[in-house]
């Protein structure tokens, strides 16, 4: 592979990397493609790993103040009518079970008031912790002799002027419209448009 074959190829898996390797499954949300992994097999799991190290609190408290956030929006849908009650038990369990899914469900705002910080706090953090799972990503591939030092260093720059997602890959820190994307037996799910996607 020539030098310049090699660049575009390393331009192409980290321009991927960026969009996918760090919680991209939580744009496609609960049972949507990609389950709980991004681009390359890096998981929502190993977003919230970084991210708890970034924020300076324990990984266990992330998860809780992620999968809790989860559950009450979950909570909030029903109470609006939007999903069945026959539901919850099914949706809170995929969101204990699959971190990708509960950070696409939760809310931003309720995460970081769970944590005791800030929105910008818990979106810095996320960005940083992206930021970091993107830069093992070209360690790894220099150390493994797919790319050279100046490409590293390169992507790397690169990097240091991307603007990276926050806590959301998508839109602005609402919850996944869940009434959408259970597939229930509700005659309103069935035949109503879906409310919304990702909202605030």
């Amino acid at each position: 592979m020539t030098r310049y074959t090699r660049k575009i190829a390393l331009l192409a898996a980290f321009s991927l990397v960026a969009l996918l390797a760090v919680g991209a499954a939580t744009a496609s949300a609960c049972g949507g493609p990609g389950g709980g992994k991004g681009g390359d097999g890096v998981s929502a799991s190993a977003l919230v790993t970084a991210a708890a190290k970034q924020l300076s609190v324990t990984r266990a408290k992330l998860k809780t103040a992620i999968v809790d956030s989860a559950n009450a929006y979950i909570d909030s849908e029903v109470t609006a009518g939007d999903v069945d009650e026959s539901d919850v038990a099914d949706l809170k369990d995929q969101v204990g079970d699959d971190l990708a899914c509960a950070i696409a469900t939760s809310r931003t705002k309720t995460v970081a008031s769970k944590l005791g910080i800030t929105v910008a706090a818990l979106n810095e953090g996320f960005s940083a912790a992206r930021k970091a799972l993107i830069e093992a990503k070209i360690d790894k591939a220099l150390k493994n002799g797919d790319i050279d030092a100046d490409q590293a260093d390169e992507a790397k720059a690169d990097l240091d002027d991307a603007s990276l997602p926050g806590y959301k890959t998508v839109g602005r820190g609402g919850g996944f419209d869940l009434g959408s994307s259970t597939g229930g037996s509700s005659e309103k799910q069935s035949q109503q448009q879906p409310r919304r996607a990702f909202h605030g």
